[in-house]
């Protein structure tokens, strides 16, 4: 009988730990992971008619430290340190990667635009480097740019085209909101100028 009673008040003691003490180990003391997405910039409506590119590959990568999901700034010091708890949907280079593919498609300037890293001779083949992606602070902590930089190398024509890619983008307040949409601005300036840029990059090496 004494035994029964132990086994009960066990029991009842781990029901307790369960719905009360012990549910905070299933609960973290940590803020919710923010999740920030980056649009596909609009593409303005293309004339009929025109000639298409050849197929365009994309590949893009991004150098030690900005190669992560982190939302990041630059401060005074030069320490790159991360936001908050906010996030990109996926390692940047991914996420670069799939908007890019996206809008040079959606411009129509291509017979097809596709993800990879290696091209046929009668394909185009670009290869991008993210140097930075960032937010920048000043001494007082405060958001003040966001910089975009690039480096790239164009395959076409059977020769190599140098791109480099800066854009830097005044952040309008000192919210998260704000620095994540001063992102997208310096994003949407670098991908509205790259297919002109590659187009007549490649009609030069055509004609060289």
């Amino acid at each position: 009988m004494r035994t029964q009673r132990k086994s009960i008040l066990l029991a009842a003691v781990v029901v307790t730990c369960l719905l009360t003490a012990c549910g905070s180990l299933l609960e973290s003391g940590k803020p919710a992971r923010q999740v920030y997405m980056l649009q596909t910039p609009s593409v303005a409506p293309q004339p009929p008619g025109g000639e298409q590119a050849a197929t365009l590959i994309v590949s893009v990568s991004a150098v030690p430290g900005m190669d992560s999901d982190v939302i990041q700034v630059l401060g005074s010091d030069a320490q790159l340190s991360p936001v908050a708890n906010a996030h990109w949907p996926d390692n940047l280079p991914e996420v670069l990667s799939s908007i890019t593919r996206h809008y040079l498609s959606d411009t129509g300037q291509f017979v097809s635009v596709r993800v990879g890293r290696v091209a046929r001779p009668d394909q185009w083949l670009l290869e991008l480097e993210v140097g930075a992606f960032n937010g920048t602070q000043d001494a007082s902590g405060n958001f003040t740019d966001v910089v975009l930089e690039m480096e790239g190398m164009l395959h076409c024509n059977g020769k190599n085209r140098d791109l480099s890619i800066h854009q830097q983008t005044g952040v309008a307040g000192d919210s998260l909101t704000a620095l994540v949409a001063a992102h997208q601005q310096a994003l949407d300036a670098a991908l509205r100028a790259l297919p002109g840029e590659i187009i007549q990059a490649c009609a030069e090496t055509a004609h060289s």
